[in-house]
């Protein structure tokens, strides 16, 4: 009895209302509803719009005369629409779109009609809530499918083993990839089974702290050991998580098994490295240690313990200058400091031990990375007894020199005595003779020539002995030094040795004199005097350049000669006493020796020696 029906869907993007199917005389009606705006000023009057708008049905006995279809009565009465009627479709509470009937007559929808087609409407809903329900099971039982799949994907290709069991523990799968690591077929790993091939040894702990794992229903993770069936040990960290469904119960256990057997031989080969380093750590001689830059301690030696006398506790304690006095950690700080700046680092000190001891130690630092940061790497070797041994044969070699430079006094001593009773003594009587003797030729007759001539040579004989006896005074003991200075005391014997031996003597000085000890001034002479001789033996010089200078508070001394020169480094154990006696006495005298050489070169002997020295050094 209807002349046509159809249904509209409303676009909740563009709220517009779009035909998607109908039945009976249409005509082009319905081109001019399509994609039509429900919120239109104008065409939004209609039934269809109202009841989309409004949630609510709405009828049209009088088409041709109803206000409500004003916009659209001439296109409907055209058609032979005289009366219709627009139902909402609701889905989930909400308008989703119209169902819309036209009548060929007037009053046509009556209340019996609009309750008969209000249940219409109504089935229509709970339709579309029904497709819709089922769609979305429909897909969710596809995306649960999916999910499925790709899991069982996942676990198939899978580089971990993958393991899973009831709630009661009981395996029900287990993926490719935990065979292989396993060695256990597929087959035999459900249910307990798998325990089988267990490592006996793990075998009690691990069913143990599984089982507590189910009945706790908690994440378990344990490490065990598999025996493969080809003897092969497999090292694995197995993991498992409850599964939980919706109503949160433990309905089973999902787990990997990842193959750590690498990890664990690495792990005990770092062992055998460290068991091996400790070893070698604790069996050297000496102390060894390493902290971070904080100066925390990281490892140590046993030797450290013991020779320190603290325990390994106090020292995870302590810093690495708390080992020291106070007077030596700056130092020790400043050293550490170098350590980490240039790489290494070399000192010796004290080093207090735990009694208040202290123990002369050579320590040496060197920066490295352990654990991934920078360290201090060192070792202190007890040098107490070579340091004891020092001391005494400084204290040895201090009373050699002292018992050196007593010797050398006494022989000054002598050899003065000596010239001064060959000057005084034997010098005045050999003067004596000589006078005696000239009294004798005076009371000679002239004629008696032969006797003239013998007395005569009486004389000259006593002249030549008198100059030996004067010269070997003087070699003795320069009395110029005495009566009138070092500087003229040096300056005559350069002279004596150029006349002596033809070899050119230069000296040149800025001073006239210097008030020098007896002690400083034979001192000095002597070492002129020396490396004048060791000139005339060995040089081949043609000329000797002297000089005696004052710089600053010391006084110089400098021989430099043109001869052949010699390499200082080839003359090392040799019996070079002469250069070994000079030393000695530029030693006594808190001066400094040095000799600059090199063959074809000549030779320069430069002695330095402190004016305080030179002034106040007594016999």
């Amino acid at each position: 009895k209807f002349r046509m029906a159809w249904i509209g869907m409303l676009d909740d993007h563009t709220r517009q209302i779009i035909p998607v199917m109908h039945a009976g005389e249409e005509g082009d009606y319905l081109d001019t509803i399509k994609a039509l705006a429900v919120d239109d000023v104008y065409e939004g009057k209609g039934a269809t719009c109202i009841a989309l708008r409004e949630g609510r049905y709405v009828a049209c006995n009088d088409i041709e005369h109803d206000p409500e279809m004003e916009s659209w009565a001439q296109r409907a009465l055209k058609h032979g629409y005289l009366s219709c009627i627009a139902l909402p479709i609701l889905k989930s509470g909400k308008v989703a779109g119209t169902f819309s009937l036209y009548a060929s007559v007037k009053d046509f929808f009556g209340p019996a009609e609009i309750a008969l087609l209000e249940e219409a409407a109504a089935d229509i809903c709970f339709a579309l809530e029904i497709f819709e329900k089922e769609a979305l099971r429909r897909k969710a039982e596809e995306a649960v499918l999916e999910s499925e799949r790709r899991y069982q994907t996942l676990c198939e290709i899978s580089p971990v083993g993958i393991f899973h069991t009831d709630a009661d523990g009981y395996t029900t799968y287990v993926n490719p990839r935990w065979c292989q690591i396993t060695g256990v077929p597929r087959d035999q790993a459900l249910g307990n089974g798998w325990l089988n091939a267990v490592h006996k040894e793990d075998r009690e702990a691990l069913f143990a702290g599984w089982e507590e794992a189910t009945k706790t229903q908690r994440q378990s993770v344990s490490e065990y050991r598999f025996v493969r069936p080809d003897g092969s040990i497999a090292w694995v960290m197995g993991q498992a998580m409850p599964e939980k469904n919706a109503e949160n119960r433990v309905v089973g256990y999902v787990g990997t098994t990842t193959d750590i057997t690498e990890r664990k031989k690495s792990e005990e080969e770092i062992k055998r490295e460290k068991y091996l380093s400790d070893s070698i750590i604790n069996s050297l001689p000496c102390a060894f240690y390493l902290y971070t830059r904080e100066g925390k301690f990281l490892r140590w030696n046993k030797y450290f313990e013991k020779v320190t006398e603290y325990s390994a506790e106090e020292i995870s304690r302590m810093k690495p200058l708390d080992f020291f006095s106070p007077d030596k950690k700056e130092r020790v700080a400043r050293a550490i400091e170098n350590v980490f700046l240039y790489g290494e680092e070399t000192l010796e000190l004290e080093f207090h031990l735990k009694t208040g001891q202290k123990l002369h130690y050579y320590i040496t630092g060197k920066a490295i990375k352990y654990g991934g940061q920078p360290c201090l790497m060192g070792i202190g070797i007890d040098i107490s007894e070579r340091v004891g041994a020092q001391e005494k044969i400084k204290e040895t070699s201090e009373q050699l020199r002292q018992l050196a430079a007593h010797l050398q006094e006494v022989r000054e001593e002598e050899r003065t005595s000596m010239a001064r009773e060959i000057h005084d003594e034997l010098g005045q009587q050999l003067t004596g003779l000589k006078m005696d003797i000239y009294w004798l030729k005076e009371g000679l007759e002239v004629s008696d020539a032969p006797r003239q001539q013998q007395v005569e040579g009486i004389l000259k004989l006593l002249d030549q002995t008198i100059y030996t006896v004067r010269k070997i005074s003087a070699a003795l003991r320069p009395f110029i030094l005495d009566d009138l200075g070092l500087v003229e005391a040096l300056q005559s014997h350069g002279r004596e040795f150029q006349n002596r031996f033809g070899i050119e003597v230069e000296f040149n000085t800025d001073l006239r004199e210097i008030p020098v000890s007896p002690r400083v001034g034979i001192s000095l002479f002597r070492i002129f005097q020396e490396s004048l001789t060791n000139v005339a033996r060995h040089a081949e010089a043609k000329k000797v350049c002297c000089s005696l200078t004052r710089s600053g508070s010391n006084i110089i001394l400098s021989i430099r000669d043109d001869g052949k020169g010699f390499d200082p480094e080839k003359t090392t154990g040799k019996r070079t006493l002469g250069l070994l006696g000079m030393k000695e006495r530029i030693l006594m005298m808190e001066g400094k020796f040095d000799i600059h050489s090199r063959p074809g070169a000549g030779t320069e002997i430069i002695v330095t020696v402190p004016l305080q020295a030179v002034t106040s050094i007594n016999t």
